[in-house]
C-alpha cells in the first residue's frame, strides 16, 4: 500500500461554472417558455387595438368583409378588420337647434343603432325631438338618403336595425316599416303593435310584440306570415339559425325565464326550456348550439332539444354596465364591462382562451360591451375602445 492516499481530482473551476449557467440557461429557457405559453392563455390572441375607437359594432358578411362601428363620439366608421384602420368616419350629429348635445340615448346606448348589409350601412340618430335613419354607402362613407322616423321609442335605443334583401326595416310608432335601400321610399307598413326587436333571415322578419309574442312577415310585402302569442313578452331580439327561430321570454327573478325555439316556417313550437335565469343580452345560436349569459353562468342548449350541453362560470365585471356573449364558428365569446374578454369551446364548454387588461378598473365610466365574431376573429367594442382578437381567415 502506499504510504500516503492519492490527492483527490482537481475540479475544473472552468467546466464548473460553464456547467452551471447552462443549467441556468436552461431553466430560464424552460421558465422563459412557460412564461410566455402563460401570457398567451392569459392575453388572448390579440391583433390589434385602439382607445380612439369603440361602441357597437357590426360585421356584415365575415372578418374580410368589412367591420363598422358607432362610437360614443356619435360617429361612424368603417374599419379595415386586419389591422385596425380607419377607412372612412362620418359624425352622424343629427340637427339640434339648439346646439345642444344628442342626449342621454347616446351615452347610455354606447352608440347610434346600426346595421349594415346589401352594400350600405344604416344609422338610426336622434336630436332633441327627431329621430331618422340615414344610409350610407358602405365602400365610402356617403350619404345616399335619410328619412325621419315618427314617434320613435326611447327603448329602441338598446336594438339596432335590419337590412338585407334590398330593404332597410326600423319600429317606429309600434309599427314595423320597411324602407327601398336604394333611395329610401316606403314600401311597406304593418299594423301596430311590433316593438324594435327585431331579426332578419332570408325573405322573413322576425319582430317581437310591443307586449307580447313573435311575428313574422313577408321582407317584400309586409303580409304578417303568422304570430305566434305562446311567446309572451321577450327579452331581446329573436335568433335565426338553421330554419329555427330562437327567443327568450321574459321572467321577473331568478329562474323565471322561458327559451323557445319555433320553426321559422310556420312559427310552431318545437320546444320550450323554462325554469332559465333571464338572459343578459340576446341569445346567440352557433353550430346547432344555443348560448345565453345570465348574471356568472353562460349556459349552452341543445339547439334541436334545448337540454343543457354545459354550463361555464363567468365573472359578472367591475364598474358599471353590462357585458355581452356571442358565438360563432365552433367558439363562445364572453365580454365583461371591465375589459375582459373569455373564448370557450362551443363543443365542451372548455376555455380555449382569455384576455384582460394589465389592470382591473373598478371605477370606470357605464360602458356597454359589443361582440362581433366571424371565423376565429372576435371583436370587441365599449367605451374604452376597440379590439380584434384570434385569426383572420387567409385571403
Amino acid at each position: 500500500m502506499p504510504a500516503t492516499p492519492p490527492a483527490p481530482p482537481r475540479i475544473n473551476r472552468r467546466r464548473l461554472l460553464l456547467s452551471a449557467a447552462g443549467g441556468l440557461g436552461a431553466l430560464a429557457v424552460c421558465g422563459g417558455a412557460g412564461w410566455w405559453a402563460r401570457r398567451d392563455t392569459a392575453r388572448g390572441p390579440r391583433l390589434w387595438g385602439s382607445a380612439a375607437l369603440g361602441g357597437r359594432v357590426v360585421l356584415p358578411a365575415g372578418a374580410r368583409q368589412g367591420l363598422y362601428a358607432s362610437g360614443y363620439d356619435g360617429s361612424v366608421r368603417a374599419i379595415d378588420p386586419g389591422s385596425g384602420a380607419v377607412l372612412w368616419s362620418r359624425e352622424i350629429g343629427a340637427a339640434d337647434p339648439d346646439g345642444g348635445s344628442p342626449g342621454w340615448q347616446l351615452a347610455d346606448s354606447g352608440g347610434w343603432p346600426l346595421a349594415s348589409g346589401d352594400g350600405v350601412v344604416c344609422v338610426v340618430s336622434q336630436a332633441r325631438v327627431q329621430a331618422r335613419v340615414q344610409v350610407l354607402d358602405a365602400a365610402s362613407g356617403d350619404l345616399r338618403w335619410e328619412v325621419a322616423l315618427p314617434d320613435w321609442a326611447p327603448s329602441a335605443w338598446q336594438q339596432d336595425p335590419a337590412v338585407g334583401g334590398g330593404g332597410v326595416y326600423t319600429v317606429h310608432g309600434s309599427s314595423l316599416h320597411c324602407h327601398d335601400t336604394a333611395d329610401g321610399a316606403l314600401r311597406w307598413s304593418s299594423d301596430p303593435g311590433v316593438s324594435g326587436r327585431l331579426a332578419l333571415a332570408g325573405d322573413t322578419v322576425f319582430a317581437a310584440g310591443e307586449r307580447s309574442g313573435l311575428l313574422a312577415f313577408d321582407a317584400r310585402g309586409g303580409e304578417r306570415r303568422w304570430a305566434q302569442a305562446a311567446v309572451g313578452r321577450a327579452n331581446g331580439a329573436p335568433v335565426v339559425e338553421r330554419g329555427v327561430v330562437y327567443v327568450a321570454q321574459s321572467g321577473e327573478g331568478p329562474g323565471s325565464a322561458t327559451v323557445f325555439a319555433l320553426d321559422a316556417a310556420s312559427g310552431q313550437v318545437l320546444w320550450r326550456r323554462g325554469r332559465m335565469d333571464v338572459p343578459q343580452g340576446p341569445l346567440s345560436a352557433a353550430d346547432r348550439t344555443l348560448c345565453l349569459l345570465s348574471g356568472a353562468r353562460l349556459t349552452a342548449l341543445d339547439a334541436a332539444t334545448g337540454e343543457t350541453r354545459w354550463t361555464a362560470a363567468v365573472p359578472v365585471g367591475l364598474g358599471r354596465g353590462t357585458g355581452s356573449m356571442t358565438a360563432a364558428d365552433g367558439t363562445a365569446y364572453v365580454g365583461t364591462n371591465d375589459d375582459r374578454l373569455f373564448a370557450f369551446d362551443l363543443a365542451t364548454g372548455r376555455l380555449r382562451w382569455q384576455d384582460e387588461p394589465e389592470h382591473l378598473d373598478a371605477a370606470g365610466e357605464y360602458t356597454r360591451v359589443f361582440l362581433a365574431a366571424a371565423g376565429s376573429a372576435v371583436f370587441r367594442g365599449s367605451r374604452t375602445g376597440l379590439h380584434a382578437l384570434g385569426a383572420l381567415p387567409s385571403a
